[in-house]
């Protein structure tokens, strides 16, 4: 595990918050950096962490940014070993802290987790570092919360490796899954939050499918 928190940390280690305007541009490069398969010296090179992240399409008016809630997804797949696994989260970049976002920032953020909760309970929000910090922080989604989100912030190592690796959050639904593989997110379409496509569509005996 030592390896997969030092492939976390150099994910946003090295990268300059003031290079980037916008946070959901600071948090893609971390997402691309975090993007590689780590294998476990200890297993002798059988069991691999294999991380894929996609950044969201956030332009025009139907962009998926603008329907889905995200800016990004990732994509966790543990082989290698008999209890292997596989799951996705999808994720919102904001500036800073959430709780001191602007009464219309607010606003916006929980429209955007409520867009994300609709297809998946398993999400998060970024918060990209500001006024010092080392790197960048994570909220859980949680709608029983104002904001829409956990009041709790971790670091991203903290997230991965407890939360994502430890297989205490991320939707293990393979058609999702598959579904945000996609900038476009447009496989979302179809895929609503406690539906499980590879479930047999049957109930008591009878079909439902028509």
């Amino acid at each position: 595990m030592r390896k997969a928190f030092e492939h976390i940390k150099s994910a946003h280690q090295g990268i300059e918050r003031k290079h980037y305007q916008q946070e959901a541009a600071y948090v893609s490069a971390v997402m691309g950096r975090l993007n590689g398969t780590i294998k476990d010296p200890k297993s002798h090179g059988t069991l691999e962490f294999k991380f894929d992240t996609v950044v969201v399409n956030d332009r025009g008016p139907g962009a998926a940014e603008n329907r889905y809630g995200a800016d990004f997804a990732i994509v966790f797949k543990k082989q290698g070993v008999v209890n292997g696994c596989s799951k996705a989260i999808l994720g919102q970049a904001k500036n800073g802290s959430s709780d001191k976002l602007t009464k219309r920032e607010r606003a916006r953020l929980i429209e955007q987790c409520n867009k994300m909760f609709g297809h998946t309970t398993d999400y998060i929000v970024v918060e990209a570092p500001q006024n010092g910090e080392l790197g960048p922080m994570v909220r859980i989604g949680d709608q029983q919360e104002q904001l829409r989100i956990g009041k709790s912030r971790i670091s991203l190592e903290h997230y991965i490796l407890n939360k994502l690796i430890g297989c205490h959050h991320g939707d293990r639904r393979d058609d999702f899954i598959d579904a945000v593989q996609d900038s476009s997110l447009s496989k979302l379409e179809i895929i609503t939050n406690g539906l499980d496509l590879d479930l047999d569509l049957t109930r008591d005996g009878s079909s439902l499918e028509p």
